[in-house]
């Protein structure tokens, strides 16, 4: 019995760290390059035979042309609910926001546009600012999307930009009901064939008296999730408090 906790520990780590390194490389990740930049005390042939377990239960896939292995939607959603370590804003990163909505925000349509350019320039992804009571979308930093290799790819980029273009799909997905503060649509939970290479992370924000109104940053699934979802929240939380005074 201590075995299969040792072995189902193993796979764990190892998993979260193959996941992270895809994060921050979008390259596939072999054995060699997990144990070198992770310093594992197993072999490479050990690291392989866990990475085919993971295959099977379906939290890994790897490209015909490479031997790497890429994490699945299964995998990332599960490195979301399990393995992730959620980071805190630091100090700076809250000044900074802070002091954003202190010197630029002034009157609600500030309050709008600033919103979805500091949350896309902060991060590099798409961001959507929503409010049902008035029909109000603003979309920021829709060309940061054409940064991340995944989107390199004249088709996948032309779907994601015309799922946001015609807006359609976007809202219903955003605006759909969920019970925590925020939640994440990887791949095909978005259940929208355009953003199928997309990840949305959606955070709700909540003004007594008026329709909730979302947050959203649109990614690729290789999204920096531990720092994307402390931002989201902070800033549905400043958005949320904003809008009590306009």
């Amino acid at each position: 019995m201590p075995r299969s906790a040792d072995h189902d520990l193993r796979r764990k780590d190892i998993l979260a760290a193959a996941i992270e390194l895809y994060l921050d490389s979008a390259q596939p990740v072999s054995s060699d390059i997990l144990r070198r930049k992770h310093k594992v005390d197993l072999s490479s042939a050990s690291v392989r035979s866990v990475f085919s377990e993971l295959e099977e239960v379906g939290y890994l896939t790897h490209p015909h042309t490479s031997a790497g292995r890429t994490p699945t939607d299964e995998g990332y959603r599960y490195y979301l609910n399990v393995l992730m370590k959620k980071k805190r804003l630091t100090k700076e990163e809250v000044s900074f926001i802070d002091k954003i909505y202190e010197l630029k925000v002034r009157e609600l349509d500030d309050l709008m546009s600033e919103t979805p350019r500091m949350m896309s320039d902060f991060t590099h992804y798409a961001s959507v600012v929503y409010f049902g009571d008035d029909d109000d979308i603003y979309f920021q930093g829709i060309r940061y999307i054409l940064e991340h290799p995944e989107f390199s790819d004249v088709r996948r980029a032309h779907m994601v930009l015309e799922a946001i273009e015609k807006k359609e799909a976007l809202l219903d997905l955003i605006n759909q009901s969920f019970a925590d503060k925020t939640t994440v649509y990887i791949g095909k939970e978005t259940n929208c064939p355009q953003m199928e290479y997309c990840s949305v992370v959606v955070s709700r924000c909540e003004v007594k008296g008026k329709k909730d109104g979302r947050l959203a940053l649109i990614g690729p699934k290789r999204m920096a999730y531990d720092k994307v979802i402390p931002l989201i929240e902070y800033v549905s939380e400043i958005v949320s408090k904003s809008l009590e005074r306009f």
